[in-house]
């Protein structure tokens, strides 16, 4: 047991993708690592590097390609936190699982740096349990993140082979962490028994706040052609098939034919382009060209000024399938832009509620472009849900209370 009177508590965030980021899981991990450390915890990032099919443009691959399978890298670091990182296969498969849980291993087995506490972000397989069994072993308190319910999770028969395995996973943890109260009774009717506790996602409301002035906008808009009096629709997501991508595209359709001032914006990467989404890229560009105004519709791509994008937005809109608390919306709510969803899995009254902190439409292209079309239609319904919704992120959601409850649940594990 650690004397947290006399050192400070070590925290270790392992993920065999972290930096870059690739999911909104791996990005409010990195944006919580200075209030951490405020918060009197030594963190440190053990990640690897990614797959072939998930290289974004920032990635620096020639670099990596220097090193050889199984060596590690020289130290990044990343808002203040030392970032380990190991070199990895870049083809998916048991060889790439091994070698990330050896190296995580060994690098929780370093005297110079073994943590008391390790959270795991970001996809896990079985083949880890073993590993994550020698590290409790050793003392090392372990979490993981559950953020996204599945279609698997959400079944009842306990004979599935793939709810076995994610039983096992889960089962595996000194604790599972989520970010919503449904997601929380979903893992225990799924017969989870290891400790869960329920953290809302935190939103950064210095880096997420509303715009001073519309004029503060315009170089933004002016960049993607979209006039001071015309309207801007953004949805902040990868462009894929659990994200809505299609529907939303579909639904605009409609909308651009009665409100022609409209554009549609798509923040974020698109893994529609990959060998493995050929079908789905097709809809989507299908899609496009049938809404007659194609020039319209503008796909950012992976980007770091996400704020810049939500206050120059006019509407936000989150048509997804499944989520856990998804950061989109509550970064959207922070920026006082309305938000339109649809009622994915996982939605919770930690968002609010429909008609006073966002609108809810149906999962189908024709309730969903109604109910953006209310919003256009109506600036002052704009307005009142947009600041509803603000006030509701302050009292609820400001980062900080998401920081201080981690941190007291990492201190208190690593004293047992």
């Amino acid at each position: 047991m650690k004397d947290d009177s006399t050192s400070a508590t070590r925290l270790c965030l392992a993920s065999p993708i972290f930096f870059p980021t690739y999911g909104g899981s791996h990005a409010r991990y990195m944006r919580y690592l200075p209030g951490l450390r405020q918060q009197g915890l030594d963190v440190r990032v053990f990640a690897g590097t990614p797959m072939k099919d998930d290289v974004t443009p920032g990635d620096v691959v020639d670099r990596w390609n220097t090193f050889t399978v199984g060596q590690m890298m020289p130290q990044d670091v990343v808002n203040g936190t030392p970032v380990h990182r190991v070199r990895l296969p870049t083809e998916k498969g048991w060889s790439r699982r091994l070698k990330f849980n050896q190296s995580l291993f060994g690098f929780c087995r370093n005297p110079a740096y073994q943590p008391d506490v390790l959270q795991w972000v970001g996809t896990i397989r079985v083949a880890s349990i073993p590993w994550i069994r020698r590290l409790r072993s050793m003392g090392v308190a372990t979490l993981y993140s559950v953020t996204t319910t599945s279609k698997v999770m959400r079944k009842r028969k306990w004979l599935d082979l793939r709810l076995l395995r994610y039983r096992l996973i889960f089962n595996a943890f000194d604790c599972i962490v989520t970010n919503n109260t449904p997601l929380g009774d979903s893992l225990r009717d799924m017969g989870v028994t290891s400790r869960i506790e329920i953290i809302p996602n935190g939103v950064d409301l210095e880096r997420f706040r509303p715009t001073r002035s519309r004029e503060d906008t315009c170089a933004l808009r002016d960049s993607l052609g979209i006039g001071i009096d015309e309207l801007m629709i953004v949805t902040v997501g990868a462009v894929i098939a659990r994200k809505g991508s299609d529907l939303l595209a579909e639904a605009w359709g409609r909308i651009h034919r009665e409100h022609p001032n409209t554009h549609l914006v798509f923040v974020g990467p698109r893994y529609d382009r990959s060998p493995h989404h050929r079908e789905f890229q097709q809809r989507v560009d299908a899609l496009a060209a049938e809404s007659g105004a194609p020039e319209r519709i503008h796909f950012a791509g992976l980007i770091d000024e996400v704020p810049d994008y939500l206050r120059a937005a006019d509407i936000f809109v989150l048509p997804s399938k499944r989520e856990g608390m998804p950061n989109s919306v509550i970064e959207a709510m922070a920026c006082r832009t309305p938000v339109v969803m649809t009622p994915f899995v996982g939605l919770s009254d930690d968002l609010g509620q429909p008609e006073e902190q966002y609108l809810l439409a149906q999962h189908n292209p024709e309730s969903l472009a109604e109910t953006i079309g209310r919003l256009i239609r109506d600036h002052e319904l704009r307005d009142s849900l947009a600041e509803r919704a603000l006030c509701w992120i302050k009292n609820n959601m400001a980062i900080e209370r998401s920081i201080i409850r981690y941190a007291s649940l990492y201190k208190e594990l690593a004293k047992r």
